[in-house]
């Protein structure tokens, strides 16, 4: 039966936004102006039900659904879309947005300038006897300064300190990379002023981004640089020093392995009823927090399965997601045979979003088949990827856990395009790692079994192609605590024909020596004046 006018100019309005919708790198989606969901950390779906294009999407804390009614405007970064809420009577405009300065709006550099007077205004009030200077928003890709950030200069003779502030209305981007712009920040004004000694850097940051970058200024050298956080309440001109030897504690929860395994066997007919013969080619990851059973096609999601008594199967890519009945098991074998023949190597279609999509996931599905390629002290035994671990309310996945043939643990943490904030991320995953060591959950939540783990600090590897790691890596690095061993590896531009090391080399190395102790407690380092009068 022929399609209606209708159904087709649905099909084309739902076609045309999963399309805009792949093709931006880090999408968010925002309603009336307001950011609702980061896109990288949510599921999304289009349905056609009863004559209407349904948009739903959801992650683990919440969930919307929305009736699309048309396309109302497009450009190269953005798209929004005329929608309306369940019973709403008018409708509201739903954007999908990349996620970078310029997809802020036009109305951010006048906000982002309010923002700085605001705070210039602020330090001359709370720090008469110094001058400011330099206070800038201005972005230079040059030096890596970016517009998120109010960055400046507090001087006093031949003294002086960095500082760097952030506006509360500023993007979770903006907030999770805002000490590494900090630190780039402040090498540059050190490498270029000679009569003017800078020790210190001060972040005037709102309440919610202060404590994660506390946790993270936890494991730098202090020695290196005299750091202070001040919680930033705009609204009421007032700033508030962090205490940051009360910031060592970083609780974190561990996925247990054994429910894992559990998960695993619990659907293990169903999977291969499902796959047949193609299970060889799939890879299988349980997620036992939320009883999902993720099944990949060289890290592609292809398929989920949910529950427990009375599981329910949902297949294909984010936007095109179909809920799996008993007469369709032809149609996703037939779509996973395309998945596979297009997700190769060898594929004669690499722009097909069977290819495009998930890259990083492709690469830690070929390092988890053999974790030596990256470092052959890396024991191949036990090898775990995306280990969940939970800190609060948050919910971060380690990319790769693993250990040496010695039982030291080692975490690796992957990228494949330019990221300022790599070493950043990777740390947070070492901090997380080395606060369950210390308290010894691995061995208590089935991981590494048999393995007796050995008490050195783990080790960090950030894996990227040898020409993707961004500039200011190292410089990032030089002020990680020396107890921190970080190896960057180098990977070649072709790892999906096969992986090869370019280089692996120690990132940052500062000739300070060995690793001490797994007792060193980076939250009680001394302070660079400790001791003086």
């Amino acid at each position: 039966m022929p399609k209606s006018s209708g159904q087709t100019e649905l099909d084309a309005v739902r076609e045309r936004a999963t399309e805009f919708l792949r093709s931006l790198r880090h999408p968010v989606l925002y309603e009336d102006g307001a950011e609702l969901f980061d896109l990288t950390a949510a599921r999304w779906n289009f349905s056609i039900e009863f004559g209407k294009l349904l948009l739903e999407v959801w992650n683990p804390n919440r969930s919307i659904g929305r009736r699309v009614e048309e396309i109302a405007y497009t450009d190269r970064d953005r798209m929004g879309l005329y929608v309306r809420k369940p019973g709403a009577r008018e409708a509201t405009t739903l954007e999908f947005r990349e996620l970078k300065p310029a997809g802020a709006g036009s109305e951010r550099p006048a906000a982002r300038s309010a923002a700085r007077d605001a705070l210039v205004q602020l330090l001359k009030q709370e720090f008469r006897e110094w001058k400011i200077e330099r206070a800038s928003i201005r972005s230079d890709r040059e030096h890596s300064f970016s517009a998120w950030y109010i960055r400046g200069l507090a001087r006093q003779g031949r003294t002086g300190w960095a500082f760097l502030g952030m506006d509360e209305h500023e993007t979770p981007a903006a907030a999770d990379s805002v000490l590494s712009y900090a630190l780039i920040w402040l090498d540059w004004l050190r490498a270029r002023s000679e009569r003017l000694t800078i020790p210190g850097l001060k972040l005037f940051l709102p309440p919610g981004a202060a404590r994660p970058t506390a946790e993270r200024v936890s494991c730098l050298n202090r020695r290196s640089l005299d750091l202070e956080i001040f919680a930033w309440n705009r609204e009421r001109s007032r700033l508030e020093r962090m205490d940051l030897a009360d910031i060592g504690n970083v609780s974190t929860g561990l996925a247990h392995s054994r429910q894992s395994e559990q998960l695993l066997e619990t659907h293990r007919n169903l999977v291969h009823e499902l796959a047949g013969d193609r299970l060889k080619d799939i890879d299988i990851f349980p997620d036992a927090p939320k009883n999902t059973l993720s099944l990949r096609v060289r890290g592609l999601e292809v398929a989920w399965i949910e529950g427990l008594v009375s599981p329910r199967i949902f297949f294909g890519l984010e936007g095109e997601v179909r809920r799996l009945e008993e007469e369709g098991r032809e149609d996703f074998r037939r779509f996973l045979d395309e998945v596979l023949r297009i997700r190769a190597a060898d594929s004669r279609e690499p722009s097909h979003p069977f290819y495009r999509l998930q890259a990083e996931r492709w690469l830690e599905s070929l390092l988890i088949q053999d974790v030596t390629k990256i470092d052959p002290e890396l024991s191949p035994q036990f090898v775990y990827p995306q280990v969940p671990a939970f800190s609060g309310s948050e919910r971060g996945v380690i990319d790769i856990l693993a250990a040496t043939r010695g039982g030291r643990l080692a975490v690796l943490e992957l990228k494949l395009d330019e990221q300022i904030n790599l070493p950043m991320q990777g740390l947070d995953y070492w901090l997380r790692v080395k606060w369950l060591a210390d308290r010894k959950q691995f061995g208590e939540y089935g991981y590494f079994p048999g393995v007796e783990l050995a008490p050195a600090l783990p080790r960090l590897y950030l894996v990227s192609p040898g020409f993707r790691f961004h500039s200011s890596t190292d410089r990032l690095i030089c002020y990680f605590h020396p107890a921190i061993e970080v190896i960057k590896v180098g990977l070649n531009q072709t790892w999906r024909k096969g992986i090869r090391v370019l280089f692996r080399k120690a990132a940052g190395s500062d000739g300070s020596g060995g690793i001490p102790p797994a007792s060193f407690d980076f939250a009680h380092t001394p302070e660079p004046d400790e001791g003086r009068e």
